[in-house]
């Protein structure tokens, strides 16, 4: 590789020291397993982790490239198994929360925005727990409820990373195999995170100190996605959705403290 290649690589490197690397490693994987579905919630600690190290706005820069580069991992296992109803009602509005967190990242506090997500999933958790000892779950979600989750997941990825809880939220009352909602999450977050990058390079996030990093990092990316996969396709369904409501109010939980503290 030619010295004009490796010398931004060397210099990102010992730009950054031992320990920032060691959380950047963790946050790739958290997100990788995370988008199989399996560990929805487990994709909010990825930014936090990351921002520990770096500013807010470095560690959103660094995270994007992986995000995609993640999403086409398993692209053509999602193509082939998502489900384009369910995604046709919820990314029109995703698009539009991506136009509105973008607003919101420049004129709102982020723990407003962090604390009202939390509050909202929390409740939707609630309500979904209701509903199953209602022996409701049979009951049709109108469309709107799908697209408000849209409208929310494409803010809060804008703004965080972190649009997984309220999209998952919605699909899991949608009672699809693992695989379709894994592939129908993957698909989403492809959009959504193709979709950020021209407001990313308006808001001058996109910089070559930030992409060496991210090129660095990205070994990383196949371990967590296959590891993501394996779970989801040897855990029982029934299992499988019990551990992403857990993952979903540990995500909400935590999206409440942050909010608050």
């Amino acid at each position: 590789m030619p010295d004009s290649l490796l010398a931004p690589l060397t210099q990102a490197f010992h730009a950054h020291t031992l320990t920032f690397f060691i959380v950047a490693i963790v946050s790739v994987l958290l997100v990788g397993i995370s988008k199989s579905g399996f560990g929805a919630g487990l994709g909010t600690l990825s930014l936090p982790l990351l921002a520990s190290q770096v500013s807010v706005a470095e560690a959103l820069a660094i995270l994007l490239p992986l995000l995609i580069a993640i999403d086409l991992v398993g692209l053509r296992r999602f193509l082939r198994n998502a489900n384009w109803k369910i995604l046709t009602l919820v990314l029109p509005p995703a698009i539009c929360g991506i136009l509105v967190g973008m607003v919101f990242f420049t004129v709102i506090e982020p723990k407003v925005l962090t604390l009202c997500i939390g509050i909202f999933i929390l409740l939707y958790l609630l309500q979904d727990l209701v509903m199953s000892y209602l022996d409701a779950k049979e009951a049709k979600l109108s469309p709107w409820v799908g697209m408000v989750m849209g409208l929310l997941s494409g803010v809060t990825s804008f703004v965080a990373h972190n649009g997984g809880p309220p999209i998952t939220a919605y699909m899991l009352r949608e009672k699809l195999s693992p695989i379709v909602y894994t592939s129908t999450l993957g698909i989403f977050f492809a959009c959504m995170n193709f979709a950020k990058l021209g407001p990313y390079a308006y808001l001058d996030l996109i910089k070559l100190d930030y992409l060496t990093t991210s090129v660095l990092i990205f070994p990383c990316v196949p371990v967590g996605v296959y590891f993501g996969f394996y779970l989801a396709k040897h855990i029982p369904v029934r299992w499988y959705y019990r551990i992403v409501r857990f993952f979903l109010l540990v995500a909400g939980v935590k999206l409440l403290i942050d909010g608050l503290i």
